[in-house]
């Protein structure tokens, strides 16, 4: 129980910064004297084809849990899988949360203190436990392509 607990108050932390309400507004943590690259996010697994998608773009373990360095909306298409793009990044370690807002309100929804609606990171497939920005990052030194897969609790 008190894993669930804890994997559930981590969850919470990860998500809690999808909870702005100018999530569609970019930020970006390139500069213009060095090279930047190209982040394809490719989601996949959406079951619920309604809402919105949050996508989160993390550098570090403080913006992973927090405040992302940048943010993207997009609306749940009828099918398909759904790509987004982040552009003019730096070189470094990155990762990526997603959650689905169902029903509009522009947070993640909880029952007590496990998720209500669908959430995905960059790397996690299948949940043992809470992810982190360890498990989640990745290296971007190139364009790139990812794949995240929504899962529901």
């Amino acid at each position: 129980m008190k894993t669930i607990i804890t994997f559930a108050l981590l969850i919470v932390l990860a998500i809690a910064s999808f909870g702005k309400p100018c999530l569609a507004q970019q930020t970006t943590a390139a500069t213009s004297t060095s090279a930047t690259h190209k982040l394809t996010v490719v989601i996949s697994n959406v079951n619920n084809r309604t809402g919105k998608l949050y996508i989160g773009l993390a550098n570090n373990a403080a913006s992973f849990t927090g405040e992302s360095i940048q943010n993207k909306s997009v609306d749940v298409p009828a099918s398909g899988e759904i790509t987004v793009t982040f552009e003019g990044l730096t070189p470094a370690r990155y990762a990526v949360r997603v959650y689905q807002d169902l029903n509009n309100n522009q947070k993640m929804d909880f029952s007590g203190q496990m998720p209500t609606e669908p959430f995905g990171f960059s790397n996690v497939a299948m949940l043992m436990g809470p992810p982190d920005f360890d498990q989640s990052s990745f290296e971007l030194n190139e364009d790139k392509n990812i794949r995240i897969r929504m899962m529901e609790m």
